[in-house]
């Protein structure tokens, strides 16, 4: 059996052995396990973790956006990881703006929105550390959705690029060349660029891509090239992060998987996606009306859920939270004659739901197991009164 060389560095008899000066360095702030004769990674710094059961360790994994599947042991390093890069990030940041930048996947329906948390993860006294966290909600400053050939479209301000490199021709889906990278590419570089430029975020979300869709076995072209223009775009977010460095080197590009997403409002917080209270497995139109209905709720003032998310001052994103909302609620198709045919306040304009409740939900369900994995930092096991 072959050891690793930091679990013969904490054993205190190799260390007496081999490196008697060095003992006490070592020992200090370790805090062993109990009827454990090699200390894991998770009982260093979170020796409550390894006193809960699997069934345990799985939901504290749904609260805060973890793989929830594999042995106790895996689940152990998984939570102790995830936890000691959390409390490493938030503490460099700590008092800084969060700029979300939370995008769902597509070529024809890319959305995208951004949140702005002006005091992420503050105590509720600065001079006890261990006072009450305050969560509060996000502000929405930005909800769009649109085709990723018409970036240029918006009217989003670029400092470092020219307006011309913002109309990109792709072709269209029902086109038998339609799989072309070489087209894909120029259009990921300007649909980046232009995002950065307008909303210069610290975190950038961005959807996970599966290959298969609705539990099929084949693979459909569309998922490849999906997938594909997600490569492209982490590809050249980190192409310019390590050429261009200052503050592009220090954003945050995580992938968000949409099935954690559904997990924890279902499972975890059995809110909108599973109101009847049953285990049945739900079907790929009933999760997305779940996720629709959950974001109308929260955007809808007369909701007694509670506003996850404040809607900012801009015009754009005021009309089409309220053309949302009309037609989530189903009502007809108007616009008001003061109203700009552009201003995306129309219903009939809006076009469909789901992926602006996607992109929104997915930003919104990051955040919270942002604070899921802060109360944990913070208090240990007593957060898990909260999940």
């Amino acid at each position: 059996m072959r050891l690793s060389t930091t679990r013969l560095l904490i054993n205190p008899q190799f260390r007496a052995r081999y490196f008697p000066t060095c003992s006490s360095k070592f020992s200090t702030g370790i805090q062993k396990a109990p009827g454990s004769e090699f200390e894991t990674e998770s009982s260093i710094t979170f020796p409550w973790l390894s006193k809960l059961k699997s069934t345990e360790l799985k939901h504290i994994a749904r609260a805060t956006g973890i793989q929830s599947s594999g042995s106790k042991s895996v689940l152990l390093e998984r939570i102790e990881n995830t936890l000691q890069n959390h409390a490493g990030q938030t503490h460099s940041r700590r008092g800084q703006p969060w700029r979300i930048l939370s995008i769902d996947m597509g070529i024809q329906n890319l959305a995208f929105t951004h949140l702005v948390l002006p005091c992420p993860l503050s105590n509720a006294s600065k001079s006890n550390p261990s006072s009450d966290l305050i969560v509060r909600a996000p502000e929405m400053r930005a909800w769009r959705r649109l085709a990723v050939s018409d970036i240029g479209s918006l009217g989003l301000s670029t400092e470092s690029e020219p307006a011309s490199s913002s109309t990109v021709i792709l072709p269209k889906e029902t086109s038998s060349d339609a799989f072309r990278p070489d087209l894909y590419a120029p259009t990921a570089y300007t649909l980046i660029t232009t995002l950065l430029s307008a909303y210069n975020p610290t975190h950038i979300l961005i959807e996970r891509q599966r290959f298969r869709s609705g539990g099929g076995s084949a693979v459909q072209e569309w998922t490849l090239r999906v997938g594909v223009f997600e490569g492209m775009l982490y590809a050249i977010l980190h192409a310019l992060r390590m050429e261009r460095g200052g503050d592009l080197s220090s954003i945050l590009v995580e992938g968000v998987e949409p099935k954690r997403v559904v997990g924890y409002w279902g499972e975890t917080k059995g809110e909108g996606l599973d109101t009847d209270g049953t285990k049945k497995k739900l079907s790929a139109r009933e999760v997305k009306k779940g996720k629709i209905d959950l974001v109308g709720r929260w955007l809808d003032p007369a909701s007694d859920l509670g506003s996850k998310v404040l809607v900012g001052e801009d015009e754009v994103v005021r009309g089409l939270v309220d053309a949302y909302l009309r037609k989530w609620k189903g009502e007809k198709a108007t616009r008001s004659k003061k109203e700009p045919a552009g201003s995306g306040a129309s219903v009939e304009r809006i076009g469909k739901l789901d992926d602006l409740a996607d992109c929104l939900l997915q930003g919104v369900t990051w955040l919270e197991w942002q604070v899921m994995r802060e109360r944990l930092v913070r208090d240990g096991i007593k957060a898990l009164e909260s999940v």
